[in-house]
């Protein structure tokens, strides 16, 4: 509802239209005030300035709740664990932000609940993608200038908790496998560690030993046993393709891993094995990691380090955007 008030009793009201100033001196003719713009004790001079004695302004209802009010209440519910939710609305919006070098996770069913409500609206990046701090997560906002205030409190009860956050990494170490006659005897060098040590340690994540073994079956597997109870991740590399005589696959099952996943619909990296022996990830690295900047690998990664298990499930859903050789960036 719209009323007519004098400049000078407008402090607080919200303005119902924009407003524009005229400078020919200085080449200016534009906006000064939005719509929607909650009139402040500082605004009073700028008005009159401009020829503005008395104004059209918002008469907002008891049960009615303005887009910047509203940002803010939704914008603290959605901020969980490691973010930061910005106090000022820009435009009736509110982002929030990482302040942890993580993964983010969105609780997705919740979000599509909180988006269901009406009013209130908040997109945000996809859950997994890995953060820096300052990062933006979401954006929170109403759709109109009012929100009736029930719906905005539904929604804040829905978010309540948090449905936006990060799990930071933290320091881990690994402990690389790398296998294969034709490296153990000297015939090739390997090329896999300069390829995976920068990619851990962007994570936090160093390689703490690495050794290299022929394809022998049984020291693979002690060798598998003894990383796993020293470190957080063991990298097992070679031995992973269709070939008879590539017994990765088989040492990785005598040596107790479980949630056994072999093979991957993503490529490059289809024949990337993981598991996990007790909270340990163990995972066998395909060549493909040696010849592509991306591989099945450096999406799994990061769920590793933050202490995640996939399911199989969630391997076979990933066919979806699993083709990464037409994907200019992974996060």
């Amino acid at each position: 509802m719209a009323k007519i008030v004098p400049v000078e009793e407008a402090v607080g009201e919200i303005l119902l239209h924009d407003i524009t100033a005229v400078d020919p001196d200085k080449g200016f003719k534009g906006r000064i005030f939005k719509k929607g713009h909650i009139i402040r004790e500082e605004d009073v001079s700028r008005l009159k300035d401009v020829g503005k004695d008395h104004i059209y302004v918002f008469e907002l209802g008891a049960d009615e709740i303005h887009e910047d009010d509203a940002a803010r209440m939704l914008a603290k519910a959605l901020a969980g664990e490691n973010t930061e939710a910005g106090t000022e609305p820009k435009e009736g919006k509110i982002d929030i932000k990482a302040t942890a070098h993580g993964v983010c996770k969105i609780d997705a069913e919740r979000l599509f609940a909180f988006n269901s409500v009406g009013e209130p609206s908040c997109p945000t990046i996809y859950n997994n993608t890995v953060v820096t701090p300052g990062d933006k997560l979401a954006g929170v906002r109403i759709i109109s200038l009012t929100a009736p205030r029930t719906e905005v409190e539904e929604a804040v009860k829905i978010a309540e908790g948090g449905i936006v956050k990060v799990i930071p990494f933290t320091p881990k170490k690994a402990g690389l496998i790398i296998t294969g006659n034709e490296v153990y005897h000297g015939r090739i060098k390997d090329k896999f560690y300069d390829k995976l040590r920068p990619k851990l340690a962007e994570l936090q994540c160093e390689i703490s030993e690495k050794v290299i073994l022929p394809d022998d079956q049984e020291r693979i597997r002690d060798q598998i046993v003894d990383f796993a109870a020293k470190y957080d991740l063991v990298i097992l590399t070679g031995g992973t393709s269709v070939d008879p005589d590539d017994v990765t696959y088989k040492a990785l099952q005598d040596a107790g891993v479980e949630n056994f996943i072999r093979g991957n619909p993503i490529q490059p990296g289809n024949m990337l094995t993981m598991g996990w022996i007790g909270d340990t990830p163990v995972a066998a690295v395909p060549a493909a990691a040696i010849f592509f900047k991306w591989t099945a690998f450096d999406l799994w990664l990061p769920r590793f380090l933050i202490g995640e298990k996939v399911s199989k499930e969630e391997v076979l859903a990933r066919a979806h955007g699993g083709l990464l050789q037409s994907i200019k960036e992974i996060r």
